[in-house]
């Protein structure tokens, strides 16, 4: 235990390290992995993850009370957050790296509250038009090439797209998730979530085992790994965190995830950083913060 943060606080932290540390295994073999075969791989992973834990978290509790309309909540948050978004940020990181790709996709807090004021009619935060016009400050800084040196052809504008594009897919998919999951604990839900985005991409995106071909024993750790990281000890640990500090701590903590993906990018992936993609990943968690 730190002296300094109570166990709620590390676990957030943890959690939002070790999301950062799953972008940057998935960098690694993003050129040798199509984004749908790494979702499959991964969403696997943390399947078995969860299919091992489920025997000791109460497997059967809650689940009489959950209705039909809760279980077409929870397919069709599978279906735009995971499987489609999940998707299009994998793909954002292999056009624009790990850093640029995770500070704009973590602005989904931001797409949840705006989704929440639509459709539910819960009230703006007081921030929320500071917050949006400095992640949209944090987007236009993220979406310049600025000085620094690319070792490969990059698509900046459509990577910058594709991240923004799942970060609002994520944001609509929590908000369908909340009340599709208001009678299943977390490794309930995510037992039932893992395995229908691996198949559900395996089906709509791959239709066949082609793209699995060729892979090295090294590429399969790394991609399933980062499935046990990012999708199994990660939401575990983000859990804890809500039970131990509430959701506007653990949310807060957590998105912190871009600075330490700005980290490990520089000091793993080699990624040049310049100025500019610090502001913009400052003014993108500065929003975020403002809203929550």
């Amino acid at each position: 235990m730190s002296e300094w943060l109570s166990l709620g606080e590390l676990c957030a932290l943890g959690s939002a390290c070790l999301w950062a540390v799953n972008g940057m295994m998935l960098r690694t073999r993003s050129q040798q992995v199509s984004p749908a075969a790494m979702n499959v791989i991964r969403c696997g992973c943390a399947a078995l993850f969860f299919w091992i834990w489920l025997p000791f978290s109460d497997p059967l509790v809650g689940l009489d009370r959950v209705t039909s309309h809760e279980w077409l909540l929870l397919v069709g948050s599978v279906i735009v957050g995971m499987a489609t978004g999940d998707t299009l940020y994998l793909t954002a990181i292999r056009e624009i790296g790990l850093s640029r790709a995770l500070a704009l996709a973590s602005t989904y807090p931001l797409a949840t509250l705006l989704f929440e004021w639509l459709l539910l009619d819960r009230p703006a935060s007081p921030g929320l038009a500071l917050g949006c016009v400095l992640v949209a400050g944090g987007v236009v800084l993220l979406s310049g090439r600025g000085k620094e040196v690319e070792t490969r052809p990059v698509r900046l504008q459509y990577g910058v797209i594709l991240a923004l594009v799942a970060s609002v897919l994520w944001g609509l998919s929590t908000v369908m998730l909340v009340p599709a999951i208001a009678h299943l604990t977390l490794v309930q839900a995510n037992s039932v979530r893992m395995p229908l985005v691996a198949l559900v991409v395996f089906l709509t995106q791959l239709r066949g085992t082609a793209a699995f071909r060729g892979f090295d024993r090294r590429t399969w750790l790394v991609v399933a790994g980062s499935g046990l990281v990012g999708m199994g000890i990660s939401s575990l640990m983000y859990l804890e965190a809500l039970k131990l500090i509430g959701a506007t701590k653990a949310v807060t903590l957590t998105s912190v995830s871009p600075v330490f993906g700005l980290v490990l990018s520089v000091v793993f992936l080699k990624e040049q950083v310049s100025l500019r993609v610090l502001l913009g990943v400052a003014a993108c968690m500065g929003g975020v913060w403002l809203v929550l």
